[in-house]
């Protein structure tokens, strides 16, 4: 992979001992036939007062039978819990394998968009038993966030002052998910998030990212302004373009939409957004493909949830799968 922007590839898929946040967060739609299922896998670390919080946060939603399985699990922070040293294999290791909230990740130095992903819980609601074992691949350049894949802002360009955010949005997956005692295999086209750095301790945001049928990768945000329906918000989108190579900045507008459902933790969440983006002549829907998809938290419930997107993008009908996030809890202490 080339070195691009403020982000330099394979390097900085590793961990960053300087970063007081860092996590790797897999998400996205994985098919069995015409069973379509949404999953999470995420392994973070978090600093709060000068205390570093070790987390993975794991779900799997069934779309056709219109169940969610989720499990955040916390663990005791280790220095090695990540490599940090690019001539080793790249790992990031919570739990035991196999374990409740367990999360591995693998991938050769040589390669590391070539990613060996595992991890397993309990749903606390079903007493189900979940567990992944992906293959995935990455094909084409990262979506650089913010069109440089560094926060915009004044001081130093590094993790302990500024926030970096890239994306590998075209990773070839397959493998199985196991539900219960039933392995299925799936496949699909997957999305990973790698963000570390300087954040804020307490935030609010929306999140949308889309995966198009004309190879259009996109992802659009907006933070500290708290979603109501049919209000609009200004923001901004990060386009990965045709070419595989263009990373497009702009303005945006996201406007929530109904139906809204309101979770056992009391949030409030609009399932259906709008998202439009003049200077590309683009109008699209994000459907979540189910209501519930909430991680429950002691700290601060997350919305995570598997889309479906449609409109239009540079005058043309475009659809794909699509993904739906929202921290509006009272504490939104991030995916914690």
């Amino acid at each position: 992979m080339s070195i691009t922007g403020a982000i330099r590839l394979p390097q900085d898929q590793y961990l960053h001992t300087d970063a007081a946040n860092e996590w790797w967060w897999h998400i996205g739609t994985l098919t069995s036939g015409d069973r379509v299922f949404g999953f999470e896998i995420n392994a973070a670390k978090r600093q709060f007062a000068g205390q570093n919080v070790l987390f993975s946060e794991i779900m799997l939603t069934d779309v056709a039978n219109q169940i969610h399985y989720q499990a955040t699990t916390l663990f005791s922070y280790t220095e090695d819990w990540a490599q940090s040293d690019p001539s080793q294999t790249w790992q990031v290791t919570l739990g035991a394998a196999g374990g409740n909230g367990a999360v591995s990740m693998m991938a050769p130095s040589t390669d590391v968009g070539a990613m060996t992903i595992e991890a397993s819980f309990t749903d606390s609601q079903t007493n189900t038993e979940i567990a992944f074992a992906l293959q995935m691949q990455q094909q084409g350049q990262p979506l650089l966030v913010w069109g440089t894949g560094v926060s915009p802002g004044t001081g130093p360009i590094d993790p302990t002052n500024r926030n970096f955010y890239y994306s590998f949005t075209g990773l070839a997956c397959s493998g199985t998910v196991s539900i219960g005692d039933v392995a299925i295999a799936v496949e699909g086209t997957t999305w990973m998030d790698h963000e570390y750095g300087k954040f804020p301790d307490s935030t609010n945001w929306i999140l949308q990212d889309a995966q198009l049928d004309n190879g259009v990768h996109l992802s659009s945000f907006a933070a500290n302004t708290p979603p109501h329906k049919d209000v609009p918000m200004p923001s901004n989108v990060t386009v990965l373009g045709t070419d595989g190579n263009s990373t497009y900045y702009t303005n945006c507008t996201i406007t929530p939409r109904a139906p809204e459902w309101t979770s056992p933790e009391g949030v409030t969440y609009c399932t259906v957004m709008e998202v439009d983006i003049p200077d590309l002549d683009g109008l699209l829907t994000f459907t979540s493909s189910m209501p519930d998809q909430e991680f429950r938290s002691n700290y601060a419930p997350v919305y995570e949830g598997v889309a479906t997107v449609s409109g239009n993008l540079w005058g043309e009908e475009v659809q794909g799968p699509a993904w739906i996030e929202q921290a509006l809890g009272k504490l939104a202490l991030g995916r914690f």
